[in-house]
């Protein structure tokens, strides 16, 4: 296992102990299997975002699309991965999905902050510190701010602003049309956990 993998998997592991830890959503008998399928979309996401990001590179090495040995995880897709599970889950289950969310939020910041030492060691863009930084205040932003705003409403808005004061600097993402892709998530991120927290008292969560 590289470094790199061996930092993600203590990402992971503090995530879902956290979550373990806190769920009072989550049937019991079904907990096992939701954050088993969680982490398989979630990393499916954040390995499909890489790959689209890099396409001109895949596109001509396909063999290399599954080896993840390196690093190529896009956190972007991972959230949007781990997103479109729980909304499945959600549905699925009759359960509210900012029921889910607001127990799986407060944690992620820190798990970011972990994750992105894997960038320090795979030598990968320099931003990866000031993003570790910020993530680690809105952890505990989050942490003091919980009962009285929606955790998934802050995050949404916390994380979108990190990414906009970080994508500009970077030269090396997702680019169509000479729009940044990751900059236009940060800007629907940001909306949508305005009305989140706008509207949160018409909520149950």
């Amino acid at each position: 296992m590289s470094i790199y993998g061996f930092i993600l998997g203590i990402s992971l592991v503090i995530g879902i102990n956290y979550f373990s830890a806190n769920n009072q959503v989550i049937p019991q008998k079904k907990l096992t299997a939701f954050l088993v399928f969680l982490v398989i979309f979630s990393l499916l996401g954040a390995r499909i975002y890489h790959v689209l990001d890099y396409w001109s590179f895949y596109s001509q090495n396909p063999s290399q699309i599954l080896n993840t040995r390196g690093g190529g995880m896009a956190i972007y897709g991972g959230l949007i991965g781990g997103f479109i599970f729980i909304l499945l889950f959600s549905l699925h289950q009759k359960i509210r999905l900012l029921s889910i969310t607001n127990q799986i939020t407060p944690i992620l910041p820190l798990s970011q902050a972990i994750g992105r030492l894997g960038n320090f060691f795979n030598k990968e863009n320099p931003l990866w510190w000031p993003e570790a930084v910020l993530n680690i205040l809105l952890f505990f932003i989050i942490k003091s701010t919980r009962k009285k705003y929606s955790p998934t409403g802050t995050y949404l808005i916390g994380y979108g602003l990190i990414r906009l004061s970080t994508e500009i600097f970077r030269t090396d993402t997702w680019e169509i049309g000479g729009i940044k892709i990751a900059l236009l998530i940060s800007v629907l991120s940001i909306f949508i956990g305005k009305i989140i927290l706008l509207r949160q008292n018409k909520f149950t969560y």
